[in-house]
């Protein structure tokens, strides 16, 4: 007689990744190779007009996101799925509210990374939050 009873991991807190940015640039960067599923909670405030995209990381050690990709700063902007509709929003796209707030809860295909981020690469007005929560199951 066999029972397997699965646990299911959690991570503990909500993280910020970035707490509403209001101009170019990369959030704290947070470790998630213990968890199976990433589950990002992206909002944006003050009529947001900005576009903010996905980073991840299958490297060891942590990139520095804001430097220029290569051999020994790996990373990439990582595809989402949208929780309201199930569309994919592709990595190097992004989200790109133009003056309406925009909340969304995001999947993130994260098979083999180790490393998240958020990142504005454009901006004229408002501020964008990203919390991240852990799940492996």
């Amino acid at each position: 007689f066999f029972i397997n009873i699965m646990t299911r991991q959690v991570m503990k807190e909500e993280k910020t990744l970035m707490d509403s940015l209001s101009a170019t640039g990369i959030g704290t960067s947070i470790s998630v190779e213990e968890f199976r599923h990433i589950v990002l909670l992206f909002s944006t405030d003050t009529s947001a007009n900005l576009t903010i995209k996905f980073q991840g990381s299958a490297a060891e050690t942590e990139p520095t996101f804001s430097s220029a990709r290569s051999t020994a700063n790996h990373w990439d902007y990582v595809a989402v799925n949208d929780y309201q509709d199930g569309g994919l929003i592709a990595g190097d796209t992004g989200i790109a509210p133009a003056g309406t707030d925009d909340f969304r809860t995001l999947l993130v295909n994260t098979d083999g990374i180790n490393w998240v981020n958020a990142e504005i690469t454009a901006y004229t007005t408002g501020g964008a939050t990203v919390k991240v929560r852990g799940y492996s199951d």
